[in-house]
C-alpha cells in the first residue's frame, strides 16, 4: 500500500475526541500519514474551494507522524488556543477557522505506516497527489510535504 504509482487509501474518518482519556482510548500510537477533514453538521464532507476546482473531501491538513495520538492531541490543544507544538492547529485558531469550519465537525483518517520513513515517503505522495489534483496545498498546510 502507497507505493508509487498506487491509491493511498485512507481509513475511515474518526470523529476528533476531545478529552484526554477519549483520545487515549480511540486513537492509536503509531507511524501514521493523516488528514483532518470538515464535515457539516450531518456527516457529511465540507467541499472547500481550491486552485483548480473543489476538494470534496473537505481535506484541511496532511501530516505525518510516528505518534498520531500525540500528534492529534496536539492538534487540538492548538486549534482551541492552548500552547501545543501543532503547525495546524495554531494555523486553525490563529485565523479562525473555527468560524467556518467548526472544531468539533472536524474528523480525521490515516494510512498506517511501517515506520518514520515510511510515514514521510507516504505524506509527501498524499500532498503531491492533493498538488496535482487541486494545484493547490490544503488551507492548513505549509510544508505540502517538503523534504527537510
Amino acid at each position: 500500500m502507497g507505493a508509487q504509482g498506487t491509491r493511498l487509501q485512507f481509513s475511515g474518518h474518526g470523529p476528533f475526541a476531545l478529552t484526554r482519556d477519549a483520545i487515549k482510548e480511540n486513537v492509536k500510537e503509531s507511524p501514521d500519514v493523516y488528514r483532518i477533514r470538515a464535515f457539516d453538521a450531518d456527516g457529511r464532507p465540507v467541499r472547500v474551494s481550491r486552485a483548480n476546482g473543489e476538494d470534496p473531501r473537505g481535506v484541511l491538513h496532511i501530516g505525518q507522524s510516528i505518534r498520531l495520538r500525540g500528534r492529534i492531541r496536539d492538534f487540538l490543544q492548538a486549534a482551541q488556543g492552548r500552547r501545543a507544538p501543532h503547525h495546524a492547529g495554531i494555523e486553525f485558531h490563529k485565523w479562525g477557522f473555527g468560524k467556518r469550519y467548526p472544531l468539533d465537525h472536524l474528523r480525521f483518517d490515516f494510512i498506517p505506516a511501517s515506520n518514520a520513513e515510511e510515514a514521510k515517503r507516504l505524506e509527501r505522495e498524499s500532498h503531491l497527489a492533493y498538488r496535482r489534483r487541486y494545484l493547490d496545498r490544503p488551507p492548513l498546510d505549509g510544508t505540502s510535504g517538503q523534504s527537510k
